[in-house]
This record gives C-alpha cells, structure tokens and sequence, in this order.
C-alpha cells in the first residue's frame, strides 16, 4: 500500500512540475518562413488572394482525398473555402483583410487551437517580391499543448516552406 501511494505521488509531483514549468510556456506560437520571388508584387499577391490558385502551392487543395468547398461570404469575410476529407473532418479558410500588401486569412477547426495565416509582400527594388509568411498559432492554457508548441516549427516548418517554394513557382510562371 505505502508503494503504491508513493507511486501516485511521484505521478502528482511529476504533473504538478510539467504544469508548472508549462506556465512559463508562451500560449502564442509563430511559424515564420519567407521566400523571395521574381514576379511582382501582383502575381504573387493573386495565389495568395484567390482560393482557386492555391491548388497551384498548398498541398491540401492538391489532395484527392480532400474536398474544397467555396462558400459564401459572412460578415466580416471576403472569401471563404472549407476543405473536408474524407472523414468528415472539415477546416475553413477565410479571408479576412488585405490591406495594404497584408493579407489575412483565419482557419477555422473544432479543435481548440486557433490559428491565423498571415502573407506579408514586400516589392523589392529589383522586381522581385518577398514573401513572409507568418503562421500564428494560439494554444490555449493546456500544457501538453504548450509544450507541443515548443516544437511546432520542427513539426511542420518544413511544410510550410515547401508550400512556400511550390507557391514561388507558380508566381513565377
């Protein structure tokens, strides 16, 4: 009996600490890439803006497996798609605001994490236009969720990146 109340306060400790030390976590996380693009601005700014050039570079659109519906604009949202697999599971992109070379688009899921995709454009001297692409997650106060976020980039960074290069390619063309 002794062991095993031990056991279940080492476990207590164990929570407690990761708990704590979760405090100490930010709850935002952001996942920033960039890619300079010989096009300008304009092109790069129409497969960001117009949900039918992101089968051109996001990879979900180019998934069979995966259904893009476009729905109708609510408040507060210029353009809006869900995408939902077969599943069932849905997520929905809208498009908040585009003001002045920011554009912001919102994912909607059933999960708690809130996240928030947003394409800043620069026009460079040259012709080429940068793009940084800022991926915006909130967390929420859960720690396992937290932690989670200190990986985040190892995660999916590369993803993001690749997604960047296919979208680089298709403004070039």
């Amino acid at each position: 009996m002794m062991r095993f109340l031990k056991f279940i306060f080492f476990l207590l400790s164990v929570f407690v600490i990761i708990f704590l030390v979760s405090l100490l976590l930010p709850s935002r996380v952001t996942i920033l890439k960039y890619v300079e693009v010989n096009a300008p601005l304009r092109n790069v700014e129409k497969q960001v803006v117009d949900f039918e050039n992101w089968k051109n570079w996001y990879p979900a659109f180019k998934d069979e497996n995966i259904t893009v519906i476009k729905n109708t604009p609510g408040k507060g949202v210029l353009s809006s798609v869900t995408l939902k697999d077969m599943s069932g599971k849905s997520v929905n992109l809208n498009l908040i605001d585009t003001i002045q070379h920011m554009i912001n688009i919102q994912l909607e899921t059933s999960s708690s994490t809130k996240v928030n995709y947003q394409f800043v454009l620069v026009r460079k001297v040259n012709g080429e236009t940068q793009l940084t692409w800022n991926v915006n997650i909130n967390l929420g106060w859960m720690p396992w969720k937290k932690i989670q976020g200190i990986f985040m980039d190892k995660f999916s960074g590369q993803q993001y990146q690749s997604a960047l290069d296919n979208l680089k390619k298709a403004a070039e063309n």
